[in-house]
């Protein structure tokens, strides 16, 4: 069987796990990790990257400048022997980085070395373009990112309320995921401290990554606070299992977004896929997931249209049926449609 490396760890991202297991329903072998790569550990007949950072600045000996070298030195091995390649977008750049030099440099040659590049949006194109120079000769495909069905989900609404400790008849906001900057809890909290809607309750949940530099520790002081003092929020700053993410979900009547810079957004899609509304920017790919028929997107960014976005699903009429809606157009977005797609732009699918 040909051989597709995934270069990342199945377990980290559930992403890479679904779409390896579409490789494999299309009859490749899926092989994962990093070192697989940046070892020379074997030579597929595929590499499909996703996030080039990983690479150099989650792992790695050296300064990030060498640990970048390596791992174009080791694309470059790769791309003499002729392995094809394919890059997904999912960022133009690392988040929460304070000089991303490096990580142009890497992103050009990441451009430069892959036979064709995959985005989960049409935006997502032009956006790529607008920041680094790509040949026009370079094909490029669009397929929506993949559904999240194979989470479990199988607790109620009331008995995941009563586990959180949350009251039956509340008014709940979800925002999940890792808490970093550029996620805007910042933005959410005062777009909730200002909305007028009975019974509203807002529930954090998700790795907490604290913010650092000048004035952060007020921010942290602030929030420690409030978990405290605020009965209208709950927040669990931890990695939640994965066995365990419906009991937020199905806890929650809408899923909100606060980026404030970014590309895509995986909850988005999560939300969607357990018959959830969502609240979401206007901010590259996670509008155009979202739409306007069944959830709310506002100007990222602004706290007073966040705030009216809050509101009007909070009085939607038919908010379970927008949900499920949401669930039921997730069912088109297949994993083994980026796996075809990806074969057939590295000209691999005969």
């Amino acid at each position: 069987m040909p051989v597709v490396l995934l270069p990342h760890p199945p377990n980290g991202n559930i992403y890479i796990r679904e779409l390896g297991r579409a490789y494999a329903a299309l009859g490749w072998t899926p092989i994962y990790g990093a070192e697989n790569l940046l070892e020379g550990n074997l030579r597929p007949d595929l590499l499909h990257l996703h996030w080039p950072e990983e690479f150099y600045r989650w792992r790695g000996e050296g300064s990030l400048t060498a640990r970048a070298e390596h791992f174009l030195m080791r694309l470059h091995a790769l791309r003499e022997t002729g392995v094809r390649m394919i890059w997904t977008v999912h960022n133009l750049a690392p988040h929460d980085v304070a000089d991303a030099s490096v990580d142009a440099q890497v992103y050009r040659a990441v451009i430069d070395s892959v036979d064709a590049i995959h985005h989960h949006c049409n935006c997502s194109i032009q956006a790529l373009a607008d920041r680094y120079a790509i040949p026009a000769a370079l094909p490029r495909f669009v397929r929506p990112h993949g559904h999240y069905f194979s989470y479990p989900n199988d607790v109620g609404r009331e008995a995941a309320r009563c586990e959180l400790g949350i009251p039956l008849d509340a008014r709940v906001f979800l925002q999940f995921g890792q808490i970093r900057g550029y996620k805007g809890l910042g933005l959410l909290l005062k777009a909730f401290d200002g909305l007028e809607l009975p019974r509203k309750f807002l529930l954090v949940a998700g790795l907490y990554n604290p913010p650092t530099g000048p004035g952060a520790w007020r921010e942290r002081a602030r929030l420690a606070w409030r978990k405290r003092t605020d009965k209208r929020l709950l927040v669990h700053g931890r990695a939640i299992d994965s066995d365990r993410i419906q009991v937020y979900m199905n806890a929650a009547d809408c899923v909100v977004l606060s980026h404030t810079a970014g590309l895509n957004s995986g909850v988005a899609v999560l939300g969607m896929s357990f018959g959830r509304s969502v609240i979401g920017p206007r901010l590259g790919c996670i509008g155009e997931t979202l739409g306007e028929e069944n959830n709310f997107t506002y100007p990222a960014g602004d706290v007073a249209a966040l705030k009216d976005a809050m509101l009007a699903a909070a009085q939607s009429p038919n908010l379970p049926a927008r949900g499920e809606s949401n669930r039921r157009i997730c069912e088109s977005w297949q994993w083994t449609a980026i796996a075809a797609a990806a074969l057939d732009a590295a000209e691999l699918s005969g």
